[in-house]
């Protein structure tokens, strides 16, 4: 196993009613707080109302901004940022998912930086100064962002998307009560379980690891969204199912499960966000199978291993299980309903896969490096032109 360093300073209350709590434990870390969010659905509901009640009976000053759409946009942070400047902001709350919390992490990074937020993420040697404290209460598990310290943003103009990891941006608290889950939509639940997955998954695959004690537990991981997610989708309103899953995507994606991943799938999956607009869960599901399919014959027994533990798949030989294997993964993904196949007009592969590599000479770092050629190769899998 090679040297890591491992923290999670994040304090994680899990349960019900814990968001209860915000009030005094954002107090413990500022008196002006900036309540980020997405839509105005957390105040129709009532969650957004006990919130704010909950932040000024401790004694906080509230501004409210919402409007946070997917991918966290970069025209959004911006506002956020000269606001929380000229309001003297002291922390952040984020409620929502991935997008929402991603958001907030760029706004009290960005609060420090002298100079433009898409300029401190695409330049890995310039940090801000400081950072505002951050607090999460999570609406929709999925990214883990309530408790590491990546966050991805996507530029205003062109959509591209850029990932930063600051550890100062580290949440302070995240509050996790699956009956805040109970609304979420069944395409993001099954699109947000399926980013669970795939953090374990990438993981998983990169051989650097060499720890088993590491490799079981992302086994356990995957096989518990394998079989949950397709309880939480037949029975929504049972929160003993969503309690599973949202414990899942906190520790699948904030080092508990290790450091380390190959990531070529989220690598691409970014580029088909950005070139098709598809959900981050729901482009990493068609792309898994075909990356699978496509670089199996490189590692026969740890794909056999993978799809005999997760899957349950028996077979004689290694290509006997990783064959039926990737059956069996291509029914789960139909079992939880999502697509496998994106229809789109006539597309450019070589340009799409230059633009995913983005002046690097390879994607996937930890099972095998993916040149141009092969991203091209697993793109022609997943799409279907139509005329």
């Amino acid at each position: 196993m090679f040297d890591f360093h491992f923290s999670v300073p994040t304090e994680i209350y899990f349960g019900e009613a814990c968001e209860e709590q915000v009030g005094v434990l954002m107090r413990a870390h500022a008196a002006r707080v900036l309540l980020v969010y997405g839509s105005e659905r957390i105040f129709q509901e009532g969650l957004g109302g006990r919130i704010i009640a909950s932040l000024e009976n401790a004694g906080c000053t509230v501004l409210a901004l919402g409007g946070v759409k997917p991918n966290a946009d970069a025209a959004y942070i911006r506002n956020g940022i000269a606001l929380a400047r000229r309001e003297q902001i002291e922390g952040i709350l984020a409620v929502g998912g991935g997008s929402v919390i991603d958001s907030a992490k760029a706004i009290a990074a960005g609060v420090f930086f002298d100079g433009d937020i898409m300029e401190l993420y695409a330049s890995p040697e310039k940090q801000p100064d400081g950072f505002l404290p951050v607090g999460a209460v999570v609406t929709l598990p999925a990214t883990a962002s309530e408790s590491n310290a990546t966050s991805v943003i996507s530029d205003s103009v062109t959509g591209k998307k850029i990932m930063r990891a600051f550890e100062g941006s580290k949440p302070k608290f995240a509050l996790l009560d699956p009956a805040l889950t109970l609304s979420v939509s069944r395409f993001q639940t099954a699109s947000g379980g399926f980013d669970i997955f795939a953090h374990a998954f990438e993981r998983y695959f990169d051989l650097n690891r060499q720890s088993s004690l590491l490799d079981r537990m992302s086994v356990a991981l995957m096989r518990e969204v394998v079989e949950t997610l397709p309880k939480v989708l037949e029975r929504p309103e049972d929160e003993s199912f969503r309690s599973e899953l949202m414990l899942a995507a906190t520790v699948a994606h904030n080092d508990m499960l290790g450091p380390g991943g190959d990531f070529a799938c989220h690598e691409m999956s970014h580029q088909i966000t950005e070139s098709f607009g598809i959900a981050h869960g729901a482009a990493l599901a068609m792309l898994m199978p075909a990356w699978c399919e496509y670089v199996s014959h490189h590692a026969s027994q740890r794909f056999a291993s993978f799809f005999s533990q997760v899957f349950q798949v028996k077979g004689d030989q290694p290509q006997d299980i990783i064959e039926k294997g990737i059956a069996a993964f291509r029914s789960f993904i139909d079992t939880i309903g999502l697509a496998q196949r994106l229809e789109t007009e006539k597309q450019d592969l070589a340009e799409l896969a230059r633009q995913t590599l983005d002046g690097r000479p390879f994607v996937g770092y930890g099972l095998i490096e993916l040149t141009a050629f092969d991203i091209e190769q697993i793109y022609e899998k997943i799409l279907h032109v139509v005329a």
